[in-house]
Parts: structure tokens; sequence; C-alpha cells
């Protein structure tokens, strides 16, 4: 896990999707329902805008975490070790209000392996996993102040 500020990526944000049709449905749900078209976007997004190979800015979809006070981001960036092949997804949360972005990777590899995962429905699992732990890890932070 990574504690840092919120770096400067070319975010999209998918704010209040379908707020009128997630009404009745759990945090679960809503969170499930979100990170799907996130993961989409993200897929769409990372074909258009990332390279292949070499350095680049980074793109991120960020949304809201259902009943939370907090915002998630899928980030996709160039792997510090080796930029010249690589890239990460991460997702990272934080508080609306507050530049303290903690995140996790949850994969690297190549643009087409990052793709691929993005691609795959599968993959909607751990992003909802990842995305839920590192929510509850903020608002304990936040419950601690």
């Amino acid at each position: 896990m990574n504690i840092a500020p919120i770096s400067k990526f070319h975010n999209a944000s998918f704010k209040g999707i379908g707020k009128e049709t997630l009404e009745n449905k759990s945090k679960e749900e809503r969170l499930n329902n979100i990170v799907d078209k996130v993961r989409q976007a993200a897929y769409e997004r990372a074909e258009r805008e990332v390279p292949e190979n070499g350095k680049f800015g980074g793109i991120s979809i960020s949304f809201d975490v259902p009943t939370t006070n907090n915002e998630a981001k899928v980030i996709i960036s160039h792997d510090e070790i080796e930029p010249k092949n690589l890239r990460r997804v991460a997702i990272g949360v934080h508080r609306n209000g507050s530049d303290r972005l903690t995140s996790s990777y949850i994969l690297k590899g190549t643009k087409k392996e990052i793709l691929e995962y993005l691609k795959n429905p599968e993959s909607q699992d751990k992003i909802v996993k990842v995305a839920g732990q590192l929510s509850d890890g903020v608002d304990k932070y936040y419950s601690e102040q």
C-alpha cells in the first residue's frame, strides 16, 4: 500500500452514475455497477491514450465510493523501474477534499496485458475488493484523527 499526495493524471470522473437506478441497492451492488462502467472506460482510454513504449503522463478514472465520503481512482501509468516496456494499474482512494491518496498496485505488464486485464470481466472483482479495502482504510484513518 502506498500513501502519497494525489498525482496529476489526466482524469475522467464518474460521479453519480445511475443514482436513480442504484438507490435501493446495497453498497456492494452499487460499487459493482460503478466499477463495471469505470473498467470499460479505463479500457477505452488506455487503448487510445497509453503508448506501447516509454513514459507518459498517466491516466485515471475517478468515482465516488458509495455510502462514503471517499473517491476512488483507477490509475494507469508507466512503470518507474522499466518505463520503456511496462505499465501499471493501481487503485487509489482519498477522502473528498483531501490530497492524501492511499493506493495499491494491482497489475504490472505490457500495454496488451493491461488491456486484456481491463477487458476481462473477472478483473472487476479485484478492483471492487481493493477499492473497498482502501476505502475502509481511509475511513479508519480519518476516524482516528
